[in-house]
């Protein structure tokens, strides 16, 4: 499962992520790591994924407490596949800032080394009540894909029925728990519910996911 990470604009960085490079980056080598970061930032939204590396690296390497340049160096790695790496820098993240907001992507890499167990206790971390909907319902998703990893299916269903899933108005977070949700009642043999989450994700959508075909097969049953 792909999980949606944040991006940053590299002409226009946030005020609070120019300060803290610029306090946590080596004596003399601030305005460096501004454009470093910048420039990483751009090539990680052109999906420069070789370029991006070499330049969050270097931005680590000049800030190494710096939680913006380790984010992103995290996010980097999980875009490569590259588990360890991934859960190396976001644990490092997770832990200078003290912030859950990227455990979602951190219990997803955990996910994709055969770790579910960690990757549940993770997505248990986060607190609805202190995060962003997105990162919320990402944390759901995650968490209820590793319980379908233990073979705790039912789990992962009433899960993913703890979220909100009738928004009056359908964001990309809703699609997707749509999508995860229908995911799990399709391997669960509930066709007919299956089939009606799949139809909202692509009715709201039709070109988000693989929805409309999905639907489509479960037609007969």
């Amino acid at each position: 499962m792909q999980v949606v990470a944040p991006s940053y604009d590299p002409v226009h960085l946030p005020d609070e992520v120019v300060k803290e490079l610029r306090s946590t980056a080596r004596p003399g080598k601030g305005d460096i790591l501004v454009k470093v970061f910048a420039d990483a930032a751009a090539a990680f939204a052109a999906d420069d994924m070789d370029e991006a590396l070499r330049l969050a690296e270097q931005a680590k390497h000049i800030a190494l407490r710096s939680v913006t340049a380790r984010e992103l160096l995290g996010l980097v790695y999980h875009r490569m596949g590259r588990w360890k790496e991934a859960a190396r820098e976001l644990a490092a993240f997770r832990r200078i800032s003290g912030s859950t907001s990227q455990n979602p992507v951190l219990a997803d890499a955990y996910r994709a080394m055969g770790r579910p167990d960690r990757g549940l206790e993770l997505c248990d971390e986060i607190d609805p009540a202190l995060e962003d909907p997105e990162v919320s319902y990402e944390g759901t998703i995650v968490a209820a894909g590793a319980l379908a990893d233990l073979d705790r299916l039912d789990e992962a269903i009433a899960r993913m029925m703890t979220l909100r899933l009738d928004p009056p108005t359908a964001e990309v977070h809703h699609m997707r728990a749509w999508y995860a949700l229908a995911d799990l009642l399709e391997r669960r043999g509930r066709f007919t519910q299956a089939r009606e989450y799949f139809e909202a994700v692509a009715a709201a959508d039709p070109d988000l996911t693989d929805a409309p075909e999905r639907a489509a097969r479960l037609s007969g049953h």
